[in-house]
C-alpha cells in the first residue's frame, strides 16, 4: 500500500490502540491501525483482568472481539505490519513507513506502543514469566492467591507499599532486596511487625516445575522456598519508540517516558502518546488514556 491518506493512524492494537480506534470510528474518521506481527508485550498473559466485561479473556481474544465491534462502523482498516519510521512532512501531516514497504500519510498519529521487557539472565525466569513470576498483583494476584510470595522490588516506591499490600493475596511474604536499594529503619520495623521476611541478597537461580516457582537460590548460596515472585523486569523503549523520540526531539518526563499534555498530545501537534509509552499501565488504564486522546482529536478537528 502506497501514498494513501488517513485522518488518523494508530500504531499498536492493544487495549489503547483499539479503544482509540473505536472512539474515532464512531465519529466517521478514516483510520488505519497498524499491529506488529510480533508477539505483544503481554503475550505471556493467561488472561487480562480487572477490565469489566472482558475479565479473564486472553489478549488475542480481546483484540478479536474489539475489532469485530470497530469493523461495524466501516471507518477503520487493520494492517499487520511493523512500522519502522514516522516523520512529519508538513504541519499536521505525518508519513508512516512499514517494514514491508507500506507508506501512508495521516493528519494525526496515535502512538499506542511503547516499551518491551528485558528478562534478567537468571535460570528459570523465562519459564515462569506470566505464570508464577508476575509484574502486577492486581493483574494476576488472585490466580496466585494463598501462596508464599517473594517481592523483588525495582524501586523505592515498591519497597514502600507492595510488601505489605501483598498480604491481601499471599499466605506469606518475603522480600529479596537488590543491592542498589536500601531500607529505612522505619521500613525494617514495619516488615518485622507484619512478619515479612527480608533477604538482602540477589537471586541467582529460580527453581520450578513446569513454570511453577518452588524456590530461589541467592548469591549467598541460600535456598529460599517461595511460590510466586512479584517482579517487574527492566523495560526499554521499542525501536520505533526510540526512533520517534529522536525524530521529533520529544521531551521525556522524570520517569523517562514521553511527556504529553493532559489530553496525551505530545509537543508535536497531531502526535499523541497513550498506554505503556507513557509508563506502566494496566489494560483498563491504557484504554482510558486512549479514549481521552481520541476524544481530544475530535474536539480539535475544526478548532
Amino acid at each position: 500500500m502506497q501514498d494513501k491518506h488517513y485522518d488518523v493512524a494508530i500504531i499498536g492494537a492493544g487495549p489503547a490502540g483499539l479503544q482509540a480506534a473505536l472512539v474515532l470510528a464512531r465519529t466517521r474518521k478514516s483510520i488505519i491501525v497498524f499491529d506488529s506481527p510480533e508477539p505483544p508485550r503481554n503475550s505471556a498473559s493467561h488472561g487480562v483482568h480487572n477490565f469489566v466485561g472482558l475479565d479473564g479473556l486472553l489478549p488475542a481474544q480481546i483484540r478479536e472481539q474489539a475489532w469485530r465491534q470497530i469493523d461495524l462502523y466501516n471507518s477503520a482498516e487493520l494492517y499487520f505490519e511493523q512500522i519502522v519510521d514516522l516523520q512529519q512532512i508538513a504541519p499536521q501531516q505525518f508519513l508512516l513507513r512499514g517494514e514491508n514497504g507500506t507508506s501512508v500519510t495521516a493528519r494525526h498519529v496515535i502512538l499506542a506502543i511503547g516499551y518491551r521487557d528485558v528478562y534478567p539472565e537468571i535460570a528459570g525466569f523465562s519459564a515462569c514469566w506470566g505464570k508464577t513470576i508476575i509484574p502486577c498483583p492486581f493483574c494476576d494476584g488472585y490466580e496466585n492467591r494463598d501462596r508464599v510470595w517473594g517481592i523483588v522490588p525495582h524501586g523505592e516506591q515498591v519497597l514502600a507499599h507492595l510488601p505489605v499490600m501483598a498480604k491481601n493475596w499471599a499466605s506469606e511474604v518475603k522480600v529479596f532486596l537488590p543491592t542498589h536499594l536500601t531500607l529505612s529503619q522505619h521500613q525494617r520495623e514495619t516488615y518485622a511487625a507484619q512478619n515479612i521476611a527480608l533477604y538482602e541478597n540477589e537471586i541467582r537461580a529460580i527453581h520450578h516445575t513446569g513454570g511453577s516457582v518452588e524456590a530461589v537460590t541467592l548469591d549467598s548460596g541460600e535456598r529460599v522456598g517461595v511460590g510466586t515472585l512479584i517482579w517487574h523486569p527492566q523495560e526499554v523503549p521499542t525501536a520505533l519508540t526510540q526512533r520517534v523520540i529522536d525524530n521529533f526531539s520529544l521531551e521525556l518526563d522524570e520517569s523517562g517516558h514521553i511527556q504529553t499534555d493532559a489530553s496525551h498530545q505530545t509537543a508535536i501537534k497531531g502526535l499523541w502518546a497513550v498506554g505503556d509509552i507513557k509508563g506502566w499501565a494496566t489494560a483498563l488504564g491504557a484504554a482510558f488514556m486512549a479514549g481521552q486522546a481520541a476524544s481530544a482529536v475530535v474536539r480539535e478537528w475544526y478548532a
